[in-house]
């Protein structure tokens, strides 16, 4: 064995050895010591990172209320197609309504995806009737040609020309 393979050995080894010193301290709830590597973020930083959260966490709440209200109303139409007491009518009517309010949730998914390709951080997508309100999440607020593309996107998708835009920070 030459000298530099050596080196490059006894290398290896000391870095192997430091990684699990540093493993074995974060293991043991070095993160958690207030004297620790905490001590490097700095105050903004963490109002950054919360802020950012927040925003993050409007989305994904939005997102849980919507499925979960989309949810009760499909279980309620379903509950009213399988009943064998009500009308053939209101069947049809709950089947309708369940068909449309499926093809919505597919639009939505398909509007938000599409507006995600253009760049954007996340967008919220929900269609009612003939609106549409999109919120984008933007650092700054949308120039013509972004609400324009935007509305494009709602118009090729679900065929709905009256759409609401906005931007969430």
């Amino acid at each position: 064995m030459t000298k530099k393979q050596c080196g490059i050995i006894f290398t290896l080894l000391a870095l192997i050895l430091c990684v699990g010193m540093l493993a074995a301290k974060l293991n043991n709830g070095g993160l958690n010591d207030p004297t620790d590597l905490s001590q490097v973020l700095s105050a903004d930083k963490n109002e950054q990172d919360t802020e950012a959260l927040n925003q993050q966490n409007y989305f994904y709440q939005s997102r849980s209320e919507r499925e979960q209200q989309d949810s009760v109303t499909i279980q309620t139409l379903n509950s009213i197609i399988s009943d064998a007491n009500i009308s053939k009518e209101k069947k049809d009517e709950a089947t309708k309504e369940l068909t449309q309010k499926t093809i919505a949730k597919d639009n939505e998914g398909r509007i938000e995806l599409s507006i995600k390709n253009k760049g954007y951080e996340d967008a919220l997508c929900m269609l009612q009737g003939n609106k549409a309100t999109v919120i984008v999440k933007s650092q700054n607020s949308l120039q013509e040609s972004e609400t324009v593309a935007i509305q494009e996107i709602v118009q090729n998708v679900s065929k709905i020309k009256d759409v609401i835009i906005q931007v969430e920070k």
